[in-house]
């Protein structure tokens, strides 16, 4: 952009400097107001050029700002989203840790019913009531 407004202006002064006579010019009324008005042109251009320059740098500027912007609210989100995984991951690792607990809990509990089973059984053979629990009846008769 930089090498378009260069060329811009450059064009302009070569313009205005062709249009002007290379006789020395008097100063009649019509040269005079002649010069002015190009002399006013080339600030015209000037001013235009320099005012549309200054627009895009700013539009430039203004997408770089919202470029990151979003670029930090994408992080933050990123940020967000792992702490919540992170709050997930370590509330079931506590949930694993009681269901470990439990299972230890109920795995002491079978062995110390065991040992009461086995406390109660006579010498050589199966008590009673482990014969008579094998025939019970589920509610299809008997099995």
């Amino acid at each position: 952009m930089k090498k378009r407004s260069l060329a811009s202006l450059i064009l302009a002064a070569a313009l205005a400097t062709t249009l002007t006579p290379a006789t020395p010019v008097l100063a009649d009324g019509a040269a005079s107001t002649r010069n002015i008005i190009l002399g006013g042109a080339a600030a015209a251009a000037g001013t235009l050029i320099l005012i549309n320059h200054n627009k895009q740098v700013h539009a430039r500027e203004a997408a770089m700002s919202e470029q990151q912007a979003e670029t930090a609210a994408a992080a933050q989100n990123a940020q967000a989203a792992y702490q919540a995984e992170r709050r997930a991951y370590l509330n079931q690792v506590a949930l694993n840790g009681e269901y470990k607990r439990e299972v230890a809990l109920q795995h002491n509990m079978i062995v110390k019913l065991r040992q009461q089973v086995a406390q109660s059984q006579p010498a050589g053979g199966q008590p009673a009531r482990v014969a008579a629990a094998r025939s019970v009846s589920y509610g299809w008769g008997a099995l």
